[in-house]
């Protein structure tokens, strides 16, 4: 296999995952869904590339760390990057006996401490990257611009928040459940004030190598923050079935990340 397959090939299985997941929500009951890809299946094998994902992405942050020099200030970043990934994997586990049996795992469970434990790691990882990429002179944009930007994102954010956890809050659920249904995709809509601006130096260098490992990871936490959306709405809304699409997004998601992860260890290896 050339080196250029060998590059190919995760990408190709991600979308063929995707794919996969997108088509059980669409056509559960065809014969491929019904008689090979059975939901026990399905929720073993979204449960095993999740975890791979998630711990790979660790290593390899954790690694683009160690490769970097003790005074670099992107360094602590991705160790955080790296402690939010493995905190999230931690999480991921514990749901993982549940499903690669075929079985829903419970929710709320002791999982949820690693998911919400993962946030303050990656948001912090994000503030430091900013900062270290003002200090190297990567364009920011001018104050005024960057006001414009979180402006922007938290009216965004609260248009489409707003109207899709409200059914969420009426909901007659468990208090706990329905709580973490809203932390989630209100974190996931806090992070995206950094990711903005990382999203916004990332465009600016697009064609470049730090643009493309910027792109990748910014890309995985966006489908997070819409996976965690997706699980808010359908659960409140009585919508299982489209769970299939809450698992497309997640291991989008972390496939991405982990993908910009390694993107960045290779040009450090370089």
């Amino acid at each position: 296999m050339t080196a250029g397959a060998r590059n190919l090939l995760p990408w190709a299985v991600l979308a063929v995952a995707a794919a996969a997941y997108c088509g059980w929500a669409l056509a559960p009951g065809s014969g491929l869904y019904q008689g090979v890809l059975t939901p026990p299946v399905l929720l073993a094998v979204a449960a095993a590339l999740k975890l791979i994902y998630l711990l790979a992405g660790a290593w390899w942050a954790f690694q683009c760390r160690d490769l970097l020099e003790s005074d670099n200030p992107a360094r602590p970043a991705w160790g955080l990057l790296s402690l939010g990934l493995l905190a999230m994997f931690v999480g991921q586990l514990s749901y993982a006996p549940y499903q690669l049996l075929g079985r829903d795992a419970p929710f709320p469970s002791v999982g949820d401490l690693y998911f919400i434990l993962s946030y303050p790691f990656l948001v912090a990882a994000f503030v430091v990257l900013l900062r270290a990429y003002r200090e190297a002179g990567f364009p920011m944009g001018s104050l005024a611009e960057r006001a414009a930007i979180v402006a922007g994102v938290g009216a965004l954010a609260a248009a489409v928040a707003i109207p899709i956890l409200k059914p969420v809050v009426v909901s007659d659920g468990p208090l706990l459940a329905r709580i973490l249904t809203v932390i989630y995709p209100v974190l996931d809509l806090l992070l995206l004030v950094p990711l903005a601006l990382l999203l916004r130096v990332a465009l600016r260098l697009r064609g470049s190598h730090v643009g493309s490992v910027w792109a990748l990871v910014l890309g995985g936490l966006v489908f997070m923050c819409l996976g965690d959306v997706f699980f808010a709405y359908f659960s409140a809304l009585g919508r299982e079935h489209l769970d299939p699409f809450v698992h497309t997004t997640f291991i989008l998601a972390y496939g991405l990340i982990a993908g910009g992860a390694h993107r960045q260890l290779q040009l450090l290896r370089s």
